[in-house]
């Protein structure tokens, strides 16, 4: 069944803004004062949503079916170099199973925020907010994080439920005090959330830090840790893309080409 038409009060609802900020940024009125920010959010929504889609973007959504999707990936550009040999792992680790999906998947320079007329969504992982929103204003395409905090509800965000966590430690150490140890990240929602959900929480990327660990009970969900860590501790490991994880991405993707409402957009795996 057909999706019925968004309406001009679905956007500005989505927007959080009024119905006459929606139609003086559709009509570019000039004589009414509207700030920058708020222009780029009402787009960004009526391009989310699909609402009166213009004859280029019409003639775009034909020829896509001419062609696979393409998905463009976007990491943290200031980054130890843990974080680095992390993200290079679940590049590949999408790479590998978009393309079983159908998909291709370019990396995006991470030092630039220029427009990306390639891709159908980009998926940004572990960026601070302030990157990602940057990344959106030149890119009115859907933008999905991954393993990081934007708490912005028209977004996706797919993130490490701490229940999860908490459970498979509970499972291995039983009633022994654990540490929870997770790479280092400039997203501070991220590191709140954490912090205040999981017993012991220490962020670090420091090899030194990270090998003074010995015979310490430890919660990871990232290789790169699991790897320096295994050898001389009792380690949790929660892989970070699980098979189930990805599949929810893979959801997640579909639902915001198809430009379908949801009513949760944050995913806690």
């Amino acid at each position: 069944m057909a999706r019925d038409k968004v309406t001009i009060r679905e956007v500005a609802n989505a927007a959080g803004v009024s119905i006459a900020t929606v139609s003086y940024v559709i009509n570019n009125r000039t004589d009414v004062k509207i700030s920058n920010e708020t222009r780029k959010k009402v787009l960004q929504v009526i391009n989310l949503l699909d609402y009166t889609p213009n004859a280029a973007a019409k003639a775009l959504a034909a020829n896509q079916s001419n062609r696979k999707s393409q998905l463009a990936f976007f990491n943290a550009s200031l980054q130890s170099s843990l974080n680095s040999a992390e993200s290079f792992l679940i590049f590949q680790c999408l790479s590998n199973y978009f393309h079983k999906k159908g998909f291709e998947i370019l990396l995006l320079n991470n030092e630039t925020y220029d427009k990306c007329d390639q891709a159908d969504t980009i998926i940004c992982y572990n960026i601070n907010r302030d990157d990602f929103m940057k990344l959106g204003d030149n890119n009115f395409i859907p933008l999905i994080a991954l393993d990081c905090m934007i708490n912005d509800p028209i977004f996706f965000q797919i993130n490490a439920a701490p229940e999860t966590l908490v459970e498979n430690a509970r499972k291995q150490f039983g009633r022994k005090k654990y540490i929870s140890l997770m790479l280092d990240t400039e997203n501070k929602e991220k590191k709140h959330f954490y912090t205040s959900s999981l017993p012991n929480m220490h962020f670090t990327s420091d090899i030194k830090e990270i090998l003074s660990y010995e015979d310490q009970n430890i919660l990871v969900y990232e290789k790169v840790l699991y790897d320096l860590l295994k050898e001389k501790n009792n380690v949790c490991y929660v892989p970070s893309l699980s098979e189930e994880k990805l599949e929810k991405l893979e959801q997640c993707i579909d639902t915001a080409i198809k430009k379908a409402h949801k009513e949760n957009y944050n995913v806690l795996m």
